[in-house]
């Protein structure tokens, strides 16, 4: 805590740190290691890769140059909005920091951090605010503020830290919020989890001369112009997927050889996103809200519960969410297909159901009697997998025991179906499973 009030700090900071405001920033710490062979936990890997990302904007602030103090963004108005302290660096690029001592004014920090990017990114075309580097200094003392902080940080991308102001002997410190594991407990490996996937099917016939069969090719291999088509249009629909805030896995196959000739739509666009609404982690009956998530998170929803009407409580709240999340999901894919298949030459009809996700696995006509292309995540399912990436190559081959399974280089993990397709099935167990999983690798060993 300081004692001297907002408007008298920033003008400290102003007058006397204008060049070296890192060197009163204190209690930067290692980010979290993993010491277990088995697979990391999801809530591991997003804490991980959170505290990192802080340090990396720790780092930044190194050459950070403060530039203007109470910097009006709008001149035009009769009460411009004013931006506490303003700077950049070659590293750190656009510098925005504010300033909030109570509890009250800390609720609206990262709102006005937010729209303070906004303006610079209307005033620079092309500026993503995800570039632009938002400091809050302020106590932390709320979980509002506390929450907003760690969706900004770890789901929204942004360049974002949060100091705590201390002041001892009249003398200023800055220490780093990191937010303890309590605030990545909610992500469980059950989130990806089969029960927890919701699954889209598009499928489409044979295109000739586009997207041919392994026919027409004499080592039953898929023809190379065939199978970059459906590479093109899987990565096409991931990429829509990640625009529209979906946390997905998109690959495309096709059923093999003389098995391609029995089905009309032999070609198979599978979508498998993350289901925030699923039953298997959220339901209701009579009143309680039960599901397979950390006790928590349950409570917090069933307070939610609680003060719903009568009519919102007899009205499936869960199961309208989870229609609404879907049947936007499908939107999502079916418009991007359609996009894909605008031609002149003619209609390609598609046939869209919705699999169950574990059914497909166990499928040997859906999964095993096929060319399984590459494989491609977006949102939060790229961010755990590139990160689970990170950590097998960083902890070096000798200690992982599949480690004869891995390409010399990471770059031959990103898209190859078979890496993708094991290691979310691997994070995805629950962790009873997961145990007797490993139980079972060591009695083969």
């Amino acid at each position: 805590m300081i004692t001297i009030g907002e408007n008298v700090f920033r003008d400290y900071l102003f007058l006397h740190h204008k060049e070296d405001l890192a060197s009163l920033i204190v209690g930067r710490r290692a980010p979290v290691e993993w010491t277990e062979d088995s697979f990391p936990s999801i809530r591991f890997l997003l804490q991980r890769q959170a505290e990192r990302r802080i340090n990396g904007i720790l780092d930044n602030l190194q050459t950070l140059v403060l530039t203007a103090k109470e910097l009006a963004l709008d001149r035009g108005a009769n009460h411009p909005t004013r931006v506490d302290l303003f700077g950049g660096s070659v590293d750190s690029g656009v510098t925005i920091i504010e300033l909030k001592k109570s509890a009250q004014t800390e609720r609206q920090a990262f709102t006005e951090l937010l729209a303070y990017a906004n303006y610079f990114c209307s005033i620079f075309p092309g500026l993503e605010e995800q570039t632009i580097t938002s400091v809050l200094v302020a106590n932390m003392e709320t979980r509002t503020a506390r929450d907003a902080y760690v969706q900004e940080l770890v789901f929204n991308k942004k360049q974002v830290l949060s100091l705590i102001p201390h002041e001892v002997n009249e003398k200023f410190t800055l220490e780093v919020f990191y937010p303890n594991e309590s605030y990545y407990q909610g992500f469980e490996n059950n989130i990806v989890h089969d029960n927890s996937m919701a699954c889209v099917a598009i499928a489409f016939p044979l295109i000739e001369g586009w997207i041919d069969s392994d026919l027409k090719s004499a080592d039953q291999s898929l023809p190379s112009y065939s199978a970059d088509a459906l590479n093109d249009i899987s990565s096409s629909i991931a990429q829509k997927l990640e625009a529209d805030g979906y946390h997905a896995i998109v690959y495309a196959n096709q059923k093999w050889g003389n098995i391609a000739t029995i089905f009309p739509y032999p070609n198979v666009i599978f979508v498998a996103a993350i289901n925030p609404f699923a039953s298997h982690r959220t339901s209701v009956h009579e009143g309680e809200v039960y599901g397979d998530s950390e006790e928590g998170r349950i409570a917090q929803v069933q307070a939610i519960y609680d003060q719903l009407t009568d009519e919102g409580k007899e009205g499936n709240w869960v199961d309208a969410f989870e229609n609404h999340f879907q049947s936007a999901l499908i939107r999502c894919v079916r418009d991007q297909m359609e996009l894909c298949f605008l031609s002149g030459l003619g209609e390609v009809k598609i046939e869209i159901s919705l699999p169950d996700w574990g059914g497909i696995k166990s499928s040997s006509i859906d999964s095993v009697f096929v060319h399984n292309l590459n494989a491609h995540t977006t949102g939060l399912l790229r961010e755990i997998y590139l990160e689970y990436i990170r950590h097998v190559y960083e902890k070096g081959f000798d200690d992982i025991f599949y480690s004869d399974d891995l390409p010399g280089y990471a770059y031959k993990m990103l898209y190859p179906f078979l890496p993708v397709w094991e290691i979310v099935k691997g994070l995805g167990h629950a962790d009873e499973e997961m145990s007797e999983e490993e139980e079972g690798i060591e009695e083969d060993d």
